[in-house]
């Protein structure tokens, strides 16, 4: 048994392409076609070529949303992909379920299960499905040929074209296309071995929320709101790019199973949205996205498995959802296998996967791998894993993902933890109020009840006061890098990819993902006083600290000049010192925007005097009025308007400044200069 994969672009080379690999007619040929385009014309004239030089072998495929080129995921990709399966003691055959003969738009379809058994034999073993039946009961259609036929091994996925949720995108068997109907390959052999993988990587970020009406298979309400709301409080432009419906679907967990929706439609003025599998009133739905880190995870444990199954022949099944950001984990997964003969498949909004213990065959934002054998010692050939062997840029997308998640756990923990105290303590206010109508007047009652509203007020003020602080570390790191992946969006879009330094970027992004991991231990060392003070090179980390902001101090035309020795080292804390400088930094920023100054200009200058080591950064941003000077270094003291900043900056740093007994403090001259000046002691300078 052997697989082969040709990439075809005209028939010469196909036809050198059989001869070479010696391919010959055979009833044991199972000839598989991933179809990328919408091109029928090209398709039967293809089908037609195959069946005159295989007459007898069974030719099948589907159209799909991308393809696997040498190791590779494309969507740009024009040609077929074929895929040959040369059996030698196994059969094959197949059976074309076509549903256009009784189909009825929104009627239920189901399978002829009498007509499926007559194609069973002893020894089958496996059933491949193909399908172009992409509707709202096809998850039932597909669910129960599982539930029927839970003996076999059954694998497959559903045609999608480049309209992820088009009813348009079709099949086809030997010389005949079909836009609605289900293709079953019967896999026979008493030496016959397949075994399938499955990966599902969908986490949770939102607030739960309970499915109040549903019709049919539309949810109409969730948490009484309109459905779609779920969706348009946080992407308010949905019905412009419905794609966020495959990049943030509906991920529900019930009877201890997890899975995801595959939302069809969007009913505009109902605001309901269309699924493929059925939903029950009660069910509870929260928003998700793919978790990176797992999916990541998984290419030693795709490795692990070719290495222990034996497989001559593979079949992946990808689900589209993967492409909207995750294709990077599914090329590791590929990059496994060193031969590309052993690799084809397709990209489907469905991926069908069953075992004994599997109760549902249906799926959706899944990876599928099926292994085919005829022997029990063959085993595909493997490289060396790539997990061992992940970029900068991979690593800075696990940890962006791994901090959004943990972010968007600890919000919905304080939610809810919120939602309990409000409630709480709305109860006792009312039993308060309650008490109070019977036991003492009016004005008493009204007295107590203003100062229990206003004690709650000042809480929840402080409480956000709190989070505030803590936005006003992030909010740079995070722009920074919102504007990068925008910016190598906007390239890639306009066919400018050769313009994109990848290394430049994973850098840039690493970064900026280091500083936001960074920054809340930065709060904690106020009172940590543990940590190990480090030599390290003043002006290799200011210029480390300006490369992370400096997109945004180009975007506002400011240019910063450094005078620093390369030999200046310091022994302290380097991060400490990277925080000071940035805040430094970024009042400067803030300073010429707010005054709209053009052209402005931070002069860091760092240099040995006496006893001391002392850094000056100066800004000609206007200067700073005596009574404003004189309160600074306050903690919660700002002039800026709330949206940049509650005054923490400045506090912080001085506090970091004084912790290693050094000074800080600031010069100014009204609408001139500000200068401000760190005095470190000589003990922690050194020079080379």
């Amino acid at each position: 048994m052997r697989q082969l994969v040709h990439y075809y672009y005209h028939d010469e080379k196909l036809l050198a392409w059989i001869k070479e690999n010696k391919l010959y007619n055979s009833d044991k040929l199972l000839i598989e076609i991933n179809f990328p385009n919408d091109d029928k014309e090209k398709l039967k004239n293809l089908l037609g070529r195959i069946k005159i030089i295989f007459p007898s072998a069974t030719v099948v495929g589907m159209q799909s949303f991308t393809s696997f080129v040498n190791h590779m995921i494309t969507d740009i990709n024009p040609q077929p992909v074929i895929s040959v399966i040369e059996f030698e003691t196994s059969n094959i055959s197949t059976l074309v379920l076509d549903l256009e003969k009784n189909y009825t738009k929104g009627r239920p379809q189901e399978p002829n299960i009498t007509l499926i058994e007559e194609y069973l034999q002893p020894d089958t073993q496996a059933l491949q499905v193909l399908s172009s039946y992409n509707e709202s009961n096809t998850s039932s259609y597909i669910n129960s040929l599982g539930t029927t036929f839970g003996h076999l091994k059954i694998f497959g996925g559903g045609a999608t074209n480049k309209n992820p949720n088009s009813e348009n995108a079709f099949i086809f068997h030997n010389d005949t296309i079909y836009t609605k109907a289900v293709i079953l390959i019967f896999m026979h052999g008493s030496n016959l071995n397949v075994e399938l993988f499955q990966a599902f990587d969908w986490k949770p970020i939102s607030k739960k929320k309970i499915i109040t009406k549903v019709e049919k298979s539309s949810i109409l309400t969730i948490d009484h709101n309109p459905a779609l709301d779920i969706y348009t409080k946080y992407f308010p432009n949905i019905e412009k790019d419905t794609s966020v419906l495959l990049q943030v679907p509906l991920y529900i967990t019930k009877n201890n199973l997890s899975h995801t929706a595959h939302i069809l439609d969007i009913d505009y003025k109902k605001q309901s949205l269309k699924t493929v599998k059925g939903f029950q009133e009660g069910d509870v739905v929260q928003l998700s996205i793919g978790n990176y880190n797992a999916m990541m995870n998984r290419t030693q444990e795709i490795h692990d498995f070719l290495s222990e199954t034996p497989a001559q022949a593979l079949w992946i099944g990808s689900c589209i959802s993967y492409e909207y950001g995750f294709r990077i984990p599914i090329i590791h997964y590929i990059s496994n296998i060193e031969d590309s003969n052993n690799i084809f498949g397709y990209s489907t909004a469905q991926e069908y996967y069953n075992t004994e213990n599997q109760p549902s065959t249906y799926h959706n934002h899944t990876f599928i791998m099926a292994t085919i054998s005829e022997s029990s010692s063959s085993y595909i050939p493997l490289k060396e894993s790539r997990s061992k062997n992940i970029t900068p840029f991979e690593i800075a997308n696990k940890n962006l993902y791994s901090i959004m998640h943990k972010t968007a756990n600890e919000l919905n923990v304080l939610t809810e933890n919120l939602e309990n105290m409000v409630n709480q303590r709305t109860k006792q206010l009312e039993t308060l109020n309650q008490e109070l109508q019977i036991k003492i007047d009016n004005a008493v009652r009204k007295e107590k009840r203003q100062n229990a509203i206003m004690n709650q007020q000042s809480r929840l003020a402080s409480m956000g006061e709190i989070l505030e602080n803590i936005a006003h570390q992030w909010r740079q790191p995070l722009n920074t890098v919102s504007w990068i992946m925008n910016d190598t969006l906007i390239k890639a879009k306009m066919g400018r990819s050769d313009e994109i330094d990848l290394e430049e970027l994973a850098k840039k992004v690493n970064n900026s993902v280091q500083f936001l991991s960074e920054t809340i231990e930065d709060f904690r060392r106020f009172v940590d006083h543990s940590d190990m003070a480090q030599t390290f090179n003043i002006r290799k980390t200011i210029e480390s600290t300006i490369l992370l902001i400096k997109e945004t101090l180009i975007k506002s035309s400011i240019k910063i000049e450094l005078d620093c020795p390369e030999d200046i080292k310091y022994k302290g804390f380097e991060n400490d010192f990277k925080h000071v400088i940035m805040n430094l930094i970024n009042n400067a920023r803030d300073a010429f925007e707010d005054r709209k100054i053009e052209n402005g200009l931070i002069y860091i200058r760092v240099y040995h005097e006496k006893d001391e080591l002392i850094i000056a950064v100066r800004d000609n941003a206007g200067g700073i009025s005596k009574p404003i000077l004189k309160n600074i270094f306050e903690p919660y003291f700002t002039t800026k308007h709330k949206t940049k900043g509650t005054g923490l900056g400045l506090y912080m740093s001085k506090n970091l400044i004084e912790k290693v007994e050094g000074t800080l403090e600031a010069v100014s001259i009204m609408n001139n200069k500000t200068t401000f000046i760190i005095k470190l002691p000589d003990s922690g300078a050194t020079r080379q």
